[in-house]
């Protein structure tokens, strides 16, 4: 199959994509169980993903198990691998999906629900998880689209909720002690407190948890991409969980408690890393950054150790509340990053949403920046918060404004969904016409402001992931007939297909507005604990 694949590389877009023989990959000829693990989008952003790089690392670390990597290809390269009946396969050894013991899929996002279905088709695996055998590979998904699994059930044998550093070693315990024998596997599997087996039905499922992040495994082997990725750098998760309580986050309520890493075992993980990659950016990652009781230590030792590498240090994620200028100032010795904030509305808004952030640090923040030599900010809002008034959306015009006197602004608009979980989990997704209400009278104030770029995210993804998020079991038969009908790559803009998802709910039977209202306890998804 090597060579068939390879006479496809020179006509499809990225060869790179395919090849495998990155720097710092595992190649093994021995080991008992083989698993496949990969993510349901293109390699550039699944390889951007440090999830799937420490479970990579955590299972070729056991010398039992040989793990792979998978991604969704291009659509050139699906065209070309069902015109020669080539099965999807794994970047290291080449091999089919089908021939492996276990795959594992991180699944971050509702829009990816067809891309999930693709892979099995490519990879010639039964699509429902009934029609599979004893020489068929366990399909399990991991991910945050977890702590509500019933859309996807159909498909899936097993979904793990939670932390998987763990938890994983009895997931491959299980598969190895039971080889080929699918009943006992999933048997097995469902005795895993993190795990749900939908063929077993509905159990308590305890969210896995990591609770010494010190003592967690980092894969300092980190690969290195023959191509430019999204995150193409070294990623050190420096927090896990959140302080904060936005009402409406999902990440925040899910992903808790917080745990912190030293600084000591960070400045190890950076030293270690870069010497294994010689990667010329490091960034700091957590749900927000500033509040690591460490984070000037971790700072200024960063950039003594790394400045005179030309090596720069960035955050992807700061609260307005603990972001401290003189940390960036820092940061600025070597390489200056952007600003990025989350806002979110209104002062108002803000604070009953959990965000204690008045309109007047907003305006101080941008002095400074200005004063500091930034050039522009990004800042995040929503519409559709429960609560919203126009008044609400007037006065994140007037911010806007203001700021853009200061310092050039991007801009962007997302429409708040309700998500599984959180305080907000049973409200209401805001009507089509409610959000171009909102989106005229937005850009019809400040499209005459040339210091104000501004981009909304399209209404009709927001209602399909309120839909899916929020799903049960009967949504199965939809995201079926939605992937039949050709829907791939739905968070890509110019792929998303809003049509197809609207006539497969009139196919099912499924009132437009089912998931999408508000909704009261019990919760279907309330037999998964977080």
């Amino acid at each position: 199959m090597m060579h068939k694949i390879e006479k496809l590389l020179p006509f499809v877009q990225n060869p790179a994509r395919y090849l495998g023989n990155e720097i710092n990959v595992y190649i093994k000829k021995h080991f008992d169980v083989k698993v496949a693990i990969g993510y349901p989008d293109i390699y550039e952003i699944g390889m951007s993903s440090l999830g799937i790089r420490i479970l990579y690392g955590i299972l070729n670390e056991r010398e039992d198990c040989y793990c792979e990597r998978f991604f969704m290809p291009w659509v050139d390269m699906i065209d070309k691998m069902k015109r020669e009946k080539i099965p999807l396969f794994t970047l290291e050894t080449k091999t089919p999906l089908f021939l492996f013991d276990m795959i594992g899929i991180s699944l971050s996002s509702e829009l990816n629900y067809t891309n999930l279905i693709e892979i099995l088709s490519l990879s010639n695996i039964p699509i429902f998880s009934y029609e599979r055998k004893d020489e068929h590979p366990i399909i399990i998904v991991g991910g945050s689209t977890s702590f509500n699994p019933l859309p996807i059930s159909h498909f899936v044998d097993a979904f793990f909720v939670g932390e998987g550093e763990e938890d994983i070693h009895k997931i491959i315990d299980v598969i190895k002690e039971n080889k080929k024998q699918r009943k006992k596997i999933l048997e097995n599997l469902n005795k895993i407190d993190s795990v749900f087996v939908p063929a077993l039905g509905i159990k308590k499922i305890k969210k896995a948890l990591i609770r010494d992040l010190n003592t967690t495994f980092f894969p300092i082997k980190y690969i290195v991409p023959l191509t430019k990725i999204i995150h193409d750098r070294i990623s050190i998760e420096i927090m896990r969980g959140c302080n904060n309580n936005c009402k409406f986050c999902q990440a925040g309520s899910c992903w808790k408690p917080v745990r912190i890493r030293d600084y000591k075992e960070i400045l190890r993980i950076a030293r270690e890393t870069y010497k294994n990659t010689g990667y010329e950016e490091i960034s700091l990652l957590s749900f927000s950054a500033g509040d690591h009781p460490q984070i000037e230590k971790i700072i200024v030792n960063l950039v003594d150790e790394f400045k005179n590498k030309n090596v720069s240090i960035s955050f992807p994620s700061l609260r307005i509340d603990t972001f401290s200028f003189q940390l960036a100032l820092k940061i600025k010795e070597i390489k200056k990053t952007n600003l990025t904030f989350a806002p979110e509305s209104s002062e108002r808004l803000r604070m009953k949403i959990g965000k204690n952030i008045t309109n007047e640090k907003l305006l101080n923040l941008a002095i400074q920046a200005k004063e500091n030599g930034y050039r522009h900010m990004k800042l995040y809002f929503m519409v559709g918060l429960p609560d919203e008034t126009q008044s609400d959306i007037e006065e994140v015009v007037e911010l806007l404004n203001e700021i853009s006197k200061i310092i050039y602004i991007n801009t962007s608009f997302n429409t708040f969904v309700p998500k599984p979980h959180t305080f907000y989990q049973g409200e209401r997704l805001i009507t089509q016409d409610e959000y171009e209400n909102k989106k005229v009278y937005i850009t019809n104030k400040l499209k005459k402001n040339k210091y104000i770029k501004i981009k909304f995210h399209p209404y009709e993804s927001s209602y399909i992931e309120c839909m899916l998020g929020r799903g049960n079991m009967e949504l199965g038969r939809v995201i079926y007939n939605v992937w039949k009908s050709g829907n791939l790559f739905e968070n890509w803009k110019e792929f998303f297909n809003f049509n197809n998802w609207i006539e497969s709910l009139k196919k099912e039977k499924i009132p437009f507005d089912e998931f999408i209202k508000p909704i009261n306890p019990p919760y279907h998804w309330d037999f998964i604990e977080v």
